[in-house]
């Protein structure tokens, strides 16, 4: 898919009809808008989101959202009036014309009912489809739009682990393994498999009949605690966009600004320290589990040793003759010596004595092997007990180290809520509320998850009881046989599913590390972890190659989220060419649009990404304020000659913001992007080069 063009009409702060003329080539693939703070980048980002998706597509910064129209069109109370968004793209060979428009008559009764019409153009005829949703969806599925035009202040929370799984649903999506996922759940649904149960239970004798009552009985607990985690996961999400929220406002007041910002320091500092120390827990586990049972061997390893030197002062080892030898003397009835050994003769019976005292050929590699067991393990023992002790000591003073930043954390949460400014006193009140319902939630759903756990335990045991059961009648016995062909086919394509994310998140790695290393020049890596977790790593130094998380600042927690973001279009591209298992899966280009990529990255980091940015995706538009483009940005993206398009927001309003520019310089001329004026509303003006 590559963006052609947008047209905007009343939307928000665009009064009239304003249109953008995207950069389309491949030398020249950057469209770049200027845009103060405030001056309308967000609404233009957010008018592409409503015009493919309508009200569920917009941004959670979209103030307002119900508030579509110009303010000014809704106080002239003009029910006709009428905000539309068109965006003209292409496809391969068709082109399309998406138009999404909302009366302000609509808007009072519902922002929710816009119309929305889609054309396409092939080979030459233009067609209106009948569900312009189903091909939207099918073009640029919503689940991948976060993905792909976003806020870029706001995307570092994809390097968390709480979005592991909105980051699997996007490689299903964007990767082409949407269609196995959504086939599993279609299979396991009531209407598949349930209906299957069902025949199976009207069929069968009664003993089977109670177990699979309760299977059913499990799996609708099942389903209910799923449907519980579900909303746990989404009211957490709910609740830590509203403590971000109000820590904006707080930073936003001057009353509370260096307290806020002393807070956040220490919370970055706290998700650094608790990375360190998982990381730390994870590494002693390991030690336990693998070398922990050496510290319980030194009194056992001295036994064995006191026993094998017993053996060797009896001369038993290494044995002087051994029974093998003396059992061939016996079976050949002739000794060494050339005397016949007959069975019964004195010489046989003194032969065949010796076998009490020779030494066994097995005893002795035993002995042998044992010997060396109990080297290696002696050896281990003092440098694992060192280790041991190193990683508890590392243990107790991370979480000294977080019992003393919780208590500053307290120590500031008591300073603003003492403070007599009403405004922060709230703030303050509401913050600790939502971010103690944020930990009951997460207790909660440790809670859910354990249920859940015990759970797909007890269905497991019930299923093997299901299919193990032999039945007598023709029916049962065909029911049977379709519902265990069904448990089949899922378990089989969600073994595929797995396998295909493996192979892809290898693939996806690679591209990940190949990207990071264009911008941070040092020895770092970024990964995706198995369970679909953003890391940046690093080897310890002075170990075998032990590697542990980096503490991420949030501007390497934005620069990994966009390197994910950057290689999962990539992927996507190439997607026919990959080998994985399965074939003919079509490779697909996506556009990335992006509202301040440099917002958070300091300027070691901004030159790094501003020389990425054409690589980041076949077509892109970045919105960038005067702060951002200055310095090396703009000297960066300069030389690079690959901006196709540039435009500026031209801000007409009573008054600005203080922090805002009034004029911009582009290319050595000056562009001015704020004037006066009575009626509020934002110009979009195009720069020629």
């Amino acid at each position: 898919m590559i963006l052609e063009k947008l047209i905007v009409e009343n939307f928000r702060q665009f009064l009239g009809q304003q249109a953008i003329t995207f950069a389309t080539t491949k030398k020249k693939n950057i469209t770049v808008i200027h845009a103060e703070n405030g001056f309308g980048k967000t609404a233009l980002l957010n008018a592409i989101l409503w015009g493919f998706y309508g009200q569920e597509g917009l941004s959670d910064d979209f103030e307002h959202p119900e508030r579509i129209l110009h303010e000014s069109l809704d106080a002239a109370n003009n029910d006709d009036a009428t905000a539309v968004v068109t965006i003209l793209f292409s496809d391969g060979p068709d082109r399309y014309t998406l138009t999404r428009c909302l009366s302000l008559a609509q808007q009072r009764d519902d922002p929710r009912k816009s119309r929305v019409t889609l054309e396409v153009l092939h080979h030459g005829q233009t067609i209106e489809l009948e569900k312009p949703h189903w091909k939207i969806e099918s073009l640029l599925p919503r689940g991948i739009a976060p993905f792909l035009l976003f806020n870029g202040e706001r995307i570092d929370h994809l390097s968390m682990g709480r979005n592991s799984a909105q980051i699997t649903a996007a490689i299903h999506q964007m990767l082409g393994l949407k269609l196995l996922s959504v086939t599993i759940e279609d299979l396991q649904h009531q209407n598949v498999r349930g209906r299957l149960i069902r025949e199976l239970r009207d069929s069968t004798d009664e003993e089977t009949a109670k177990i699979i009552e309760r299977e059913q009985e499990l799996e609708g607990k099942f389903a209910t605690l799923q449907t519980r985690l579900g909303a746990c996961k989404e009211n957490q999400t709910a609740a830590i966009k509203e403590v971000e929220a109000i820590d904006r406002n707080l930073a936003a007041n001057r009353e509370a600004r260096e307290l806020q910002r002393k807070r956040s320091n220490l919370q970055d500092e706290r998700a650094g320290i608790t990375s360190r120390f998982d990381e730390v827990t994870k590494r002693l586990k390991h030690l336990v589990n693998n070398e922990g049972y050496v510290l319980f061997c030194d009194d056992l390893v001295k036994r064995g040793r006191e026993i094998a030197q017993r053996l060797r002062n009896e001369g038993k080892l290494p044995a002087r003759v051994l029974n093998s030898f003396i059992q061939e003397l016996l079976q050949s009835g002739e000794c060494i010596c050339g005397n016949r050994l007959q069975s019964g003769s004195d010489a046989h019976k003194k032969v065949n004595k010796l076998l009490v005292t020779a030494g066994d050929d097995y005893f002795n590699n035993a002995v042998s092997a044992l010997d060396n067991a109990m080297g290696a393990i002696k050896s281990k023992i003092e440098p694992t007990n060192e280790a041991l002790q190193q990683m508890a000591k590392d243990r107790s003073e991370l979480r000294d180290q977080l019992r003393r930043i919780e208590d500053d954390l307290h120590e500031i949460h008591q300073q603003l809520g003492d403070k007599e400014d009403a405004e922060v006193h709230q703030l303050e009140s509401k913050r600790e509320e939502w971010a103690h319902k944020q930990r009951e939630l997460v207790r909660e759903q440790g809670a859910i998850e354990q249920e859940i756990n015990q759970l797909s335990s007890d269905l497991e045991n019930v299923k093997r009881r299901i299919a193990q059961s032999q039945q007598q009648a023709e029916a049962a016995a065909k029911a049977q046989r379709r519902l265990w062909a069904l448990d089949q086919m899922i378990t089989l394509l969600q073994t595929i599913l797995r396998n295909e994310m493996t192979d892809l998140r290898r693939a996806l790695n690679e591209e990940i590390d190949r990207h990071f290393r264009k911008i941070i020049d040092r020895a770092y890596w970024a990964e995706l972890t198995e369970d679909f977790t953003l890391r940046i790593m690093k080897r310890i130094a002075g170990t075998r190659g032990e590697e542990v998380d980096v503490a991420m600042s949030t501007g390497q927690r934005q620069i990994t989220s966009l390197v994910f973001i950057a290689s999962l279009v990539a992927l996507a591209r190439q997607r026919a060419e990959l080998p994985t298992i399965l074939k003919d899966v079509e490779g697909g280009e996506y556009p990335m649009v992006m509202d301040s990529p440099f917002g958070q990255l300091g300027e070691e980091f901004r030159t790094g990404v501003a020389k990425w940015i054409p690589s980041l995706a076949p077509q892109v538009v970045i919105f960038l304020s005067s702060t951002q483009y200055k310095g090396k940005v703009e000297e960066v993206l300069t030389e690079q000659g690959r901006i196709g398009r540039r435009y500026v927001l031209s801000y007409h309003a009573a008054s600005k913001r203080e922090e805002a520019q009034a004029s911009l310089t582009i290319g050595g001329k000056r562009h001015r992007i704020y004037q006066q004026a009575d009626v509020e509303h934002t110009q979009i003006v195009a720069v020629e080069d």
